[in-house]
């Protein structure tokens, strides 16, 4: 078992009211190793609450402290963020095949306005080469 989550189900059960040699028991180690990891752990343990729904979460001090109780609050609080992004990289282009003005964003290297043109200008240098 991975040190980091060892101490965070020790500090679970200790919440739970468990006594060091329940906890020991409970995770098949040493009363002392568990004492141990109480003390070591207690003043290093930080509180904090999920971005989205607010649960508490809690993180080692000196590791990367969580944000979000879980991967589901982390894309649901992305995918709100990103409609309120200021999105800025909108260009203006003219269609290579037909002509019409249209906007696009993310890239600035667009030829067509949509697919069904970008399909059409294809054919059409198809068949000139083939004739």
């Amino acid at each position: 078992m991975n040190n980091e989550v060892q101490i965070m189900k020790i500090m679970e059960l200790r919440e739970k009211g468990y006594g060091y040699k329940r906890i020991a028991k409970e995770l098949d180690m040493t009363v002392s190793a568990v004492r141990y990891a109480i003390s070591k752990s207690e003043d290093q343990l930080l509180s904090d609450s999920c971005k989205e729904c607010g649960v508490a979460i809690k993180s080692l001090k000196g590791k990367r402290k969580k944000v979000y109780c879980s991967n589901g609050c982390r894309w649901k609080w992305w995918n709100k963020q990103t409609r309120d992004i200021n999105k800025k990289a909108y260009y203006n282009f003219i269609c290579k095949n037909c002509g019409k003005e249209f906007e696009a964003y993310g890239t600035n290297r667009r030829l067509f306005c949509d697919r069904e043109c970008y399909n059409s200008n294809r054919k059409n240098q198809v068949g000139n080469a083939h004739e």
